[in-house]
């Protein structure tokens, strides 16, 4: 993706905070560093990149998300597995968090 398109505003995501009493700023980075802990049984990293999330692997390889559902299929392609929300493995490592 061109860096022009990844900067392209896609309106509201089901994903959005309904809170409005916390800065924008400051949800953004809760919803960061609440990604970053599940994407960490994979070895992935999520950053900010503008208005969109940078998804990176171990190995370098990187792509930019707009939305939570770009991301995990994004995910799923970085691993080269399907992601299961209920696998014992990686609610056990949440666990540990």
């Amino acid at each position: 993706m061109c860096g022009v398109c990844g900067l392209l505003d896609n309106g509201p995501q089901w994903s959005d905070p309904l809170r409005k009493d916390i800065p924008p700023r400051q949800l953004r980075l809760q919803q960061l560093a609440l990604l970053n802990r599940a994407l960490k049984p994979w070895r992935l990293t999520l950053s900010e990149f503008h208005n969109s999330w940078l998804l990176a692997s171990p190995t370098g390889q990187q792509t930019l998300v707009s939305s939570l559902d770009v991301l995990w299929k994004e995910a799923e392609k970085m691993i080269r597995r399907p992601i299961d929300p209920l696998d014992d493995n990686w609610l056990a490592a949440l666990a540990q968090e």
